[in-house]
């Protein structure tokens, strides 16, 4: 049959499992990953891997950023350039495309034979890595934790999920906290002009939101000309740029909204502004009952506590630069109590969570004189699959190699692959079990 007479959904199967497509789309990705770290130089790692690798398609370029980053500007300054670019696509779009060229090209188009059959477990194994990238895209939890020598915590904040939280205030010190909390896909959608309205059994009054702005402040109403002020001020939308240009990391964004707690006896609503950066929550009273109304980013439990027990900070010999932090933690879970140490690089794993060192203070920035310490914490599903999918992939290729192996010196594919296969899997084991 010739090309022109296949249907146009064959041409689409073909074009989607094409060797063509597979080389463009690894070459788009061998180009984003040299502008990203290029520009991860003034910009930062976060805004250049938001930028191009967790974007369905790439804003533009600082062709500035990297012309310095080669210090191509000791020749010639080209000062601060920036490319437009609205349809090349980004990290997320290559990735999957690239899953559907390998799942149709790499495992559905194949040949299949036992002479294959090492390559089609590889490609299963990417195609795993690939499946992974995109659950902790989408599923993983981050956030951080602070703590200082001698301080316990079993919780942590996230970096990108936002709340809104009521909480009642209680009269009596030994009542149990009980907290409402509305989820920021609720209301992320109500711009200016849209409101929605939340209701509890639990509470003496519903909660309208209304004018959420992404990265804003509130500002007074000097003349008070303004219809949209609350009490004085409004909120006044900012740039999610820094002044180098480059897209802040989400978690520096401080987002708001105006609030209107409307009593649901038909008493007077009371009205407010909920800032993310507020030093205090808003406060309504309802009757002889106080409610405190903040927007913060969401806490997470764990099921362990954490308490730091000790840090250090090792300096590069005659500088003041930081080689490295570690942290002397215990791991508390019930009675049960664990020596661990935490360092650059070196996580502690336990129960679904890794716990990373992110940053340290000697007491000196924070003006309180007491060692702290602070810790990346995520929950990943995908956590192991990347190192699973490695050594599938070492698995399928060695198994491709060996029965090519066996037709050369002319001996049974089989026996011989996968004898070898089960030895050298039995030596790996092994020195893995004397090394831990």
């Amino acid at each position: 049959m010739s090309a022109s007479s296949k249907s146009p959904v064959a041409k689409v199967f073909a074009f989607l499992s094409s060797f063509g497509l597979a080389t463009t789309v690894l070459a788009m990705l061998l180009l984003l990953t040299f502008l990203g770290t290029l520009e991860q130089a003034e910009h930062g790692l976060v805004a250049s891997q938001a930028r191009y690798f967790e974007s369905v398609f790439i804003d533009r370029i600082d062709i500035g950023a990297c012309w310095r980053a080669l210090a191509l500007n000791a020749y010639w300054d080209i000062g601060n350039v920036s490319l437009p670019l609205y349809i090349v696509p980004g990290g997320y779009t290559l990735m999957a495309i690239l899953f559907v060229n390998l799942l149709l090209g790499g495992v559905v188009r194949v040949r299949k034979s036992p002479k294959t059959i090492g390559v089609i477990i590889s490609h299963f194994a990417i195609l795993f890595m690939i499946a992974a990238g995109a659950v902790t895209h989408h599923f993983a939890k981050e956030g951080n934790m602070n703590l200082r020598e001698g301080e316990t915590s079993d919780e942590f904040m996230s970096f990108h999920d936002r709340v809104i939280e009521i909480e009642k205030v209680q009269t009596d010190q030994n009542a149990k906290r009980s907290v409402l909390v509305i989820d920021e896909s609720k209301f992320d959608d109500l711009a200016a002009g849209k409101g929605r309205t939340f209701t509890s059994e639990t509470l003496p009054f519903d909660l309208m939101i209304t004018n959420w702005k992404k990265n804003a402040q509130p500002k007074r109403d000097l003349d008070g000309s303004r219809s949209d002020s609350v009490d004085g001020y409004y909120i006044q939308e900012i740039s999610t740029l820094d002044e180098s240009g480059a897209a802040m990391a989400d978690e520096q964004l401080a987002s708001a909204c105006v609030a209107i707690a409307k009593d649901k006896k038909g008493g007077e609503a009371q009205k407010g502004i909920l800032w993310e950066f507020a030093a205090a929550p808003w406060t309504v009273t309802f009757g002889n009952d106080k409610y405190l109304i903040s927007l913060v980013h969401r806490t997470y439990k764990l099921p362990f506590a954490v308490r730091l027990d000790q840090a250090e900070q090792e300096k590069h010999p005659g500088t003041e630069r930081a080689r490295r932090f570690t942290s002397k933690v215990t791991k508390l879970n019930g009675s049960h109590e664990e020596k661990r140490v935490i360092t650059m690089n070196e996580p502690v794993r336990s129960e679904g969570y890794a716990v990373f060192q992110q940053t340290f203070d000697d007491g000196t920035r924070s003006g309180s004189g007491v060692k702290s310490s602070g810790f990346q914490i995520v929950e990943n599903p995908a956590d192991h699959w990347p190192l699973i999918s490695c050594i599938i992939v070492a698995e399928g290729l060695l198994l491709h190699f060996l029965m090519m192996l066996a037709r050369f010196i002319q001996v049974n594919p089989w026996k011989f692959s996968l004898g070898l296969i089960a030895a050298f899997n039995a030596a790996f084991a092994l020195a893995m079990w004397k090394l831990l």
